[in-house]
Protein backbone atom coordinates (compact mmCIF):
# COMPACT_ATOMS: atom_id res chain seq x y z
CA UNK A 1 0.00 0.00 0.00
CA UNK A 2 1.20 3.49 -0.84
CA UNK A 3 0.10 6.45 1.21
CA UNK A 4 0.69 10.15 0.76
CA UNK A 5 0.06 12.25 3.84
CA UNK A 6 -0.35 15.95 3.19
CA UNK A 7 -0.64 18.29 6.16
CA UNK A 8 1.25 21.14 7.78
CA UNK A 9 3.67 18.73 9.45
CA UNK A 10 3.85 15.60 7.39
CA UNK A 11 4.23 14.86 3.71
CA UNK A 12 5.42 11.49 2.54
CA UNK A 13 4.97 8.64 0.15
CA UNK A 14 5.98 5.18 1.26
CA UNK A 15 5.10 1.53 0.85
CA UNK A 16 4.58 -1.23 3.31
CA UNK A 17 5.52 -3.86 0.75
CA UNK A 18 8.94 -5.44 1.17
CA UNK A 19 9.59 -6.04 -2.52
CA UNK A 20 13.06 -4.93 -3.52
CA UNK A 21 13.33 -2.44 -6.37
CA UNK A 22 15.57 -3.55 -9.20
CA UNK A 23 18.66 -1.70 -10.37
CA UNK A 24 16.72 0.30 -12.95
CA UNK A 25 15.68 3.93 -12.77
CA UNK A 26 12.55 5.93 -12.07
CA UNK A 27 11.36 9.44 -12.98
CA UNK A 28 9.80 11.76 -10.43
CA UNK A 29 7.75 14.69 -11.74
CA UNK A 30 6.87 17.63 -9.49
CA UNK A 31 3.74 19.62 -10.33
CA UNK A 32 3.76 22.92 -8.43
CA UNK A 33 0.50 24.73 -7.82
CA UNK A 34 -0.85 27.51 -5.63
CA UNK A 35 -3.53 27.10 -2.97
CA UNK A 36 -5.36 29.87 -1.15
CA UNK A 37 -5.29 27.82 2.06
CA UNK A 38 -3.42 24.79 3.34
CA UNK A 39 -5.16 21.40 3.25
CA UNK A 40 -5.64 20.08 6.77
CA UNK A 41 -6.64 16.48 6.04
CA UNK A 42 -4.75 13.40 4.80
CA UNK A 43 -4.89 13.17 1.00
CA UNK A 44 -4.31 9.90 -0.75
CA UNK A 45 -2.36 10.13 -3.98
CA UNK A 46 -1.99 7.46 -6.61
CA UNK A 47 1.33 8.73 -7.92
CA UNK A 48 -0.33 9.02 -11.33
CA UNK A 49 -0.62 12.18 -13.43
CA UNK A 50 -3.46 14.55 -12.63
CA UNK A 51 -4.68 16.65 -15.55
CA UNK A 52 -6.62 19.07 -13.34
CA UNK A 53 -3.80 21.43 -12.35
CA UNK A 54 -4.88 24.89 -11.21
CA UNK A 55 -2.67 27.94 -10.76
CA UNK A 56 0.72 26.38 -11.68
CA UNK A 57 3.74 28.28 -10.36
CA UNK A 58 6.83 28.97 -12.44
CA UNK A 59 10.32 29.48 -11.02
CA UNK A 60 10.06 27.39 -7.85
CA UNK A 61 13.30 25.61 -7.00
CA UNK A 62 13.45 21.97 -5.91
CA UNK A 63 16.36 19.77 -4.87
CA UNK A 64 16.16 16.00 -4.49
CA UNK A 65 18.42 14.18 -2.02
CA UNK A 66 19.25 10.50 -1.55
CA UNK A 67 18.50 9.75 2.13
CA UNK A 68 18.39 5.96 1.82
CA UNK A 69 21.04 5.21 4.43
CA UNK A 70 19.68 7.65 7.02
CA UNK A 71 16.10 6.52 6.44
CA UNK A 72 16.79 2.83 7.12
CA UNK A 73 18.79 3.67 10.23
CA UNK A 74 15.88 5.69 11.60
CA UNK A 75 13.10 3.28 10.66
CA UNK A 76 14.61 0.43 12.69
CA UNK A 77 12.55 0.04 15.84
CA UNK A 78 10.11 2.70 14.62
CA UNK A 79 7.49 3.04 11.86
CA UNK A 80 7.46 4.79 8.50
CA UNK A 81 5.17 7.67 9.54
CA UNK A 82 7.25 8.54 12.60
CA UNK A 83 10.48 8.25 10.60
CA UNK A 84 9.24 10.61 7.88
CA UNK A 85 8.07 13.13 10.46
CA UNK A 86 11.47 13.01 12.16
CA UNK A 87 13.22 13.66 8.85
CA UNK A 88 10.97 16.60 8.03
CA UNK A 89 11.43 18.18 11.43
CA UNK A 90 15.23 18.03 11.01
CA UNK A 91 15.39 18.31 7.24
CA UNK A 92 18.72 20.17 7.15
CA UNK A 93 20.44 17.13 8.66
CA UNK A 94 19.56 15.02 5.62
CA UNK A 95 20.38 17.39 2.77
CA UNK A 96 23.65 15.67 1.93
CA UNK A 97 23.60 13.64 -1.31
CA UNK A 98 22.08 15.67 -4.15
CA UNK A 99 20.54 13.72 -7.02
CA UNK A 100 19.08 16.67 -8.92
CA UNK A 101 17.89 20.27 -8.72
CA UNK A 102 16.19 22.88 -10.87
CA UNK A 103 13.26 25.28 -11.32
CA UNK A 104 9.67 24.64 -12.36
CA UNK A 105 8.68 25.73 -15.86
CA UNK A 106 5.68 27.82 -16.94
CA UNK A 107 3.44 24.78 -16.33
CA UNK A 108 4.70 24.49 -12.76
CA UNK A 109 6.56 21.29 -13.61
CA UNK A 110 10.05 19.93 -13.03
CA UNK A 111 11.18 16.40 -13.86
CA UNK A 112 13.92 14.44 -12.13
CA UNK A 113 14.86 11.75 -14.63
CA UNK A 114 16.57 8.37 -14.30
CA UNK A 115 16.85 8.29 -10.52
CA UNK A 116 18.30 4.99 -9.27
CA UNK A 117 15.69 2.67 -7.80
CA UNK A 118 18.21 1.25 -5.36
CA UNK A 119 20.93 2.77 -3.21
CA UNK A 120 23.47 0.83 -1.18
CA UNK A 121 21.72 -2.44 -1.93
CA UNK A 122 18.35 -1.20 -0.63
CA UNK A 123 15.21 0.39 -2.06
CA UNK A 124 16.08 4.03 -2.60
CA UNK A 125 14.47 6.74 -0.47
CA UNK A 126 14.42 10.34 -1.69
CA UNK A 127 13.89 13.65 0.08
CA UNK A 128 12.49 16.46 -2.09
CA UNK A 129 12.90 19.97 -0.68
CA UNK A 130 11.60 23.28 -1.98
CA UNK A 131 14.80 25.33 -2.05
CA UNK A 132 13.73 28.50 -3.89
CA UNK A 133 10.47 30.46 -3.83
CA UNK A 134 8.86 32.02 -6.92
CA UNK A 135 9.29 35.63 -8.01
CA UNK A 136 7.64 37.74 -5.22
CA UNK A 137 6.44 40.23 -7.84
CA UNK A 138 4.33 37.45 -9.37
CA UNK A 139 3.35 35.25 -6.42
CA UNK A 140 3.02 36.14 -2.74
CA UNK A 141 3.80 32.96 -0.79
CA UNK A 142 2.37 32.69 2.72
CA UNK A 143 3.43 29.10 3.35
CA UNK A 144 6.01 27.06 1.48
CA UNK A 145 5.46 23.40 0.65
CA UNK A 146 6.50 20.78 3.16
CA UNK A 147 9.39 18.44 2.22
CA UNK A 148 8.44 15.20 0.48
CA UNK A 149 9.85 11.80 1.36
CA UNK A 150 9.49 9.14 -1.35
CA UNK A 151 10.35 5.54 -0.49
CA UNK A 152 10.54 3.16 -3.45
CA UNK A 153 9.00 1.14 -4.96
CA UNK A 154 5.72 2.90 -5.81
CA UNK A 155 2.88 0.85 -7.30
CA UNK A 156 -0.06 1.63 -9.54
CA UNK A 157 -3.44 2.02 -7.87
CA UNK A 158 -6.32 -0.33 -8.73
CA UNK A 159 -9.44 0.94 -10.47
CA UNK A 160 -11.35 0.85 -7.18
CA UNK A 161 -9.17 3.70 -5.91
CA UNK A 162 -8.49 1.91 -2.62
CA UNK A 163 -5.96 -0.86 -3.27
CA UNK A 164 -2.76 -1.15 -5.26
CA UNK A 165 -1.66 -3.54 -7.96
CA UNK A 166 1.73 -5.22 -8.22
CA UNK A 167 2.62 -3.03 -11.20
CA UNK A 168 5.45 -0.69 -10.32
CA UNK A 169 5.26 2.87 -11.61
CA UNK A 170 8.04 4.02 -13.93
CA UNK A 171 7.09 7.67 -13.31
CA UNK A 172 5.78 9.10 -10.05
CA UNK A 173 3.85 12.40 -10.09
CA UNK A 174 3.81 14.53 -6.94
CA UNK A 175 1.84 17.70 -6.15
CA UNK A 176 3.42 19.85 -3.42
CA UNK A 177 1.40 23.00 -2.85
CA UNK A 178 2.22 26.55 -1.80
CA UNK A 179 -0.25 28.65 0.14
CA UNK A 180 -0.41 32.18 -1.21
CA UNK A 181 -1.89 34.50 -3.80
CA UNK A 182 -1.07 35.65 -7.30
CA UNK A 183 0.10 39.28 -7.32
CA UNK A 184 -2.11 41.43 -9.49
CA UNK A 185 -0.20 43.88 -11.63
CA UNK A 186 -1.26 47.51 -10.94
CA UNK A 187 -3.05 49.12 -13.82
CA UNK A 188 -1.15 52.15 -15.08
CA UNK A 189 -3.59 55.04 -15.69
CA UNK A 190 -3.52 56.38 -19.20
CA UNK A 191 -2.57 60.02 -19.66
CA UNK A 192 -5.35 62.22 -21.06
CA UNK A 193 -4.74 63.30 -24.61
CA UNK A 194 -3.97 66.98 -25.15
CA UNK A 195 -6.53 68.73 -27.36
CA UNK A 196 -5.11 69.26 -30.79
CA UNK A 197 -4.71 72.81 -32.04
CA UNK A 198 -6.88 73.66 -35.02
CA UNK A 199 -4.89 73.93 -38.17
CA UNK A 200 -4.77 77.29 -39.92
CA UNK A 201 -6.90 77.17 -43.02
CA UNK A 202 -5.47 78.73 -46.14
CA UNK A 203 -7.92 80.37 -48.53
CA UNK A 204 -8.74 78.40 -51.65
CA UNK A 205 -8.01 79.81 -55.14
CA UNK A 206 -11.58 81.03 -55.75
CA UNK A 207 -11.81 82.54 -52.30
CA UNK A 208 -8.54 84.45 -52.87
CA UNK A 209 -9.81 85.96 -56.15
CA UNK A 210 -13.06 87.11 -54.52
CA UNK A 211 -11.16 88.69 -51.65
CA UNK A 212 -8.84 90.56 -54.01
CA UNK A 213 -11.81 91.83 -56.02
CA UNK A 214 -13.53 93.20 -52.93
CA UNK A 215 -10.30 94.75 -51.74
CA UNK A 216 -9.85 96.46 -55.15
CA UNK A 217 -13.35 97.95 -55.04
CA UNK A 218 -12.77 99.30 -51.55
CA UNK A 219 -9.50 100.90 -52.62
CA UNK A 220 -11.12 102.52 -55.68
CA UNK A 221 -14.02 103.81 -53.57
CA UNK A 222 -11.66 105.28 -51.02
CA UNK A 223 -9.66 106.97 -53.74
CA UNK A 224 -12.81 108.60 -55.26
CA UNK A 225 -13.93 109.91 -51.87
CA UNK A 226 -10.54 111.42 -51.20
CA UNK A 227 -10.45 113.00 -54.69
CA UNK A 228 -13.86 114.63 -54.19
CA UNK A 229 -12.87 116.05 -50.83
CA UNK A 230 -9.74 117.46 -52.41
CA UNK A 231 -11.75 119.06 -55.24
CA UNK A 232 -14.18 120.71 -52.84
CA UNK A 233 -11.38 122.31 -50.85
CA UNK A 234 -9.83 123.78 -54.03
CA UNK A 235 -13.06 125.59 -55.04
Amino acid sequence: KITILLSTLLVGIFTGQQAFADDGTIDIVIHKQLWDQAPDAAIQNTGAADKDIKDPIEGVGFTIYDITEDYYKLVKGSDETTTIQMIQENVADYQKIIRGQGLTDEKGTIKFSQLPKSSGGKNAVYLIVETALPDPEKVKVEKAAEPLVVALPVYEMSTDGKTYTDKELATVHLYPKNVGTIVEKPVTPTKPKKPSKPKKRLPQTGEAKSFLGILGILLIGTAIILWRKHSVRNK
